[in-house]
């Protein structure tokens, strides 16, 4: 699922909300060239409008003889909303010639990824009950912290954080604490494991169901606009934190 993710965002213009496909591939050879075979199509995309379906093989677009991904990155990339792309699909030995719309990106895409990973973090509500004045308005990079006071793992992840989040909030770093405890349990564990940090009680479990949260904790890397990057269970180094909060950072830039 990873691999075909990756071909997911390259063609949906990742870094910019708009404009996409909205179809996962998996890169084949037809006739000696490359071809991408469609594995899922999003119901809000301009692919199912025109038909595209799972098992169709794209072998051209505008025209051309499909020779290289960038190909179609480039002509998604360079479009806007509402635009038109021709592509040449083969459909049961038989060739096609399909227009497929190009249409805003839908903040979810988790249902056509089976991942979180590509998907827009959902607005926060007004729960944050430590730090909410630290909270940044336009932030480089976001990391998310699910969690539970109970949670071994999760204790030894806090310092982690909080030392990342010291060393490079100036840089427009900002980092989330999400537990969905009573109050009362986090306000008196804050009292002796306070964090430099905003922290949010997600009391409804909101979050944590639509993302597929199962263990704690689970940290999400999301970009400056928004959209998650990396997501990984359990206890990580401050190495490896720092290391992809610096990529992110950088991108920014």
């Amino acid at each position: 699922m990873k691999r075909l993710s990756v071909l997911l965002l390259l063609l949906a213009s990742y870094v910019c909300a708009t404009p996409w496909l909205g179809a996962t591939f998996k890169r084949v050879t037809h006739e000696n060239h490359l071809a991408l075979r469609i594995i899922g199509v999003h119901p809000e995309s301009g692919c199912f409008t025109a038909g595209v379906v799972a098992d169709d093989l794209i072998v051209g677009i505008q025209g051309k003889v499909l020779t290289d991904i960038s190909q179609v990155q480039d002509a998604v990339s360079k479009g806007k909303a509402g635009q038109t792309i021709k592509l040449d699909v083969v459909r049961a030995d038989k060739k096609l010639s399909l227009k497929v719309k190009l249409t805003d990106r839908p903040d979810d895409i988790s249902s056509l990824t089976g991942s979180a990973i590509g998907s827009k973090i959902a607005k926060f509500g007004e729960n944050f009950y430590q730090n909410s004045s630290k909270r940044k308005e336009k932030p480089k990079a976001t990391l998310l912290d699910f969690w539970a006071t109970w949670c071994g793992p999760c204790r030894k992840t806090l310092p982690v954080l909080a030392s990342v989040y010291n060393k490079h909030s100036k840089d427009g770093l900002e980092v989330i604490g999400i537990s969905s405890e009573d109050l009362n349990t986090l306000n008196a564990f804050y009292g002796q494991h306070a964090s430099p940090y905003p922290l949010y009680r997600d009391a409804s479990q909101d979050l944590w169901r639509r993302y597929g949260i199962r263990a704690v904790p689970t940290l999400m890397l999301l970009d400056q606009n928004g959209y998650i990057k990396q997501v990984w269970s359990g206890a990580p180094s401050e190495a490896m934190v720092e290391k992809l909060v610096l990529e992110v950072l950088q991108e920014a830039r």
